[in-house]
């Protein structure tokens, strides 16, 4: 797949960059899961979103208030129909072009949901369910490479085992084409692949949970109790556990807003990317009007004429869209800026 990366206003070889970094707040007054949203998006962004474990552990709260849990933005939308798929690690895109499955996968058994991925050489990639006990594949950041686990899991236990030992199960469709070339004469084995209901009220595709338990499947917490819905809350101690309650029931809950970082570094779009996920939250996405105002406002701090963005184009879907996963609905295109075409 090729990618156009968006500059403000023109294309070039290096420029400044600004990062985009989320910043919490605790409310303590108790709220339904709506009506905290309601709040947060009146006088922030929106309910907290969580894309990884840095900024879950930047959620603690000592509570001191006989308070134990509190609403975060993830909510579930009941039905099968409504699940998605996503990698473990995140940060990485699941796109459905890119995925070799098997003749015939995914198929998703009526008697039983299938919500996590299994690799096999050669057959290439089935879905089965989440409970089954396989071998895995483990992906090491620190020296990018992959590690076969022959020791068998539920898909919950191989996730927590990697996320302990090394970074997380393989994610992405290099590491998939990598780990079935490895695979070869080895017995099946779990990846990073899952899907579930539960959706971020801000919109975005952030992969990150925290579940209380291991033992418990992605699909499970997303199911309904006689209609329910169900809303994310996370624990107010160090671990941070994610579990989920009726949403009509009031607890405190955090808001975030957004913050840009004007970073006076001259990096080509790539390295940008990169920098900004590894030290905030990304390249900055602007998607109103007002956003385009804050920063452009900080960008006017910049040494050189133009700043990076976190905006590109696929040449395969024909389409620019946003790191964080949004389609560009808003739009700012200088007159002579060339927005399509590979």
């Amino acid at each position: 797949m090729h990618w156009r990366p968006f500059l403000l206003i023109l294309m070039g070889q290096c420029s400044l960059f600004s990062c985009q970094r989320y910043e919490y707040y605790f409310i303590k007054e108790p709220k339904t899961w709506d009506e905290a949203q309601s709040y947060c998006r009146e006088g922030y962004k929106d309910l907290a979103t969580v894309p990884d474990v840095t900024y879950r552990e930047t959620l603690y709260i000592d509570s001191t208030e006989n308070q134990a849990n509190a609403w975060i933005g993830l909510y579930s939308i009941s039905g099968r129909e409504n699940r998605m798929w996503h990698w473990s690690l995140p940060g990485v895109e699941f796109h459905d072009k890119e995925m070799k499955w098997k003749v015939g996968e995914p198929n998703d058994k009526p008697e039983h949901l299938e919500n996590c991925g299994r690799i096999k050489s050669p057959d290439g990639l089935v879905d089965v369910g989440c409970s089954n006990n396989h071998a895995f594949v483990c992906y090491n950041e620190q020296n990018k490479s992959l590690h076969l686990i022959d020791t068998k899991k539920k898909w919950r236990e191989a996730q927590s085992y990697c996320r302990q030992h090394h970074t997380d199960l393989a994610s992405g469709a290099e590491q998939l084409k990598e780990a079935v070339s490895k695979l070869s004469g080895k017995p099946p084995s779990w990846i990073g692949l899952f899907r579930d209901t539960w959706r971020w009220s801000d919109g975005s595709n952030s992969s990150y949970r925290h579940w209380e338990s291991v033992h418990e499947l992605p699909v499970e917490l997303s199911k309904t109790d006689s209609g329910t819905r169900k809303c994310a809350m996370i624990a107010l101690n160090k671990e941070g556990k994610w579990s989920a309650d009726d949403c009509n029931n009031t607890k405190p809950f955090f808001c975030y807003d957004e913050k840009w970082i004007l970073i006076n570094e001259s990096k080509n779009w790539d390295d940008a990317l990169i920098y900004c996920r590894k030290h905030h939250d990304g390249l900055v996405s602007i998607t109103s009007s007002e956003q385009q105002e804050l920063v452009k406002e900080k960008a006017k701090n910049a040494t050189t004429p133009y700043v990076w963005l976190g905006l590109r184009y696929s040449c395969a879907l024909d389409l620019w869209f946003w790191v964080n996963d949004q389609l560009a609905c808003y739009q700012n295109w200088a007159n002579e800026t060339d927005t399509g075409h590979c």
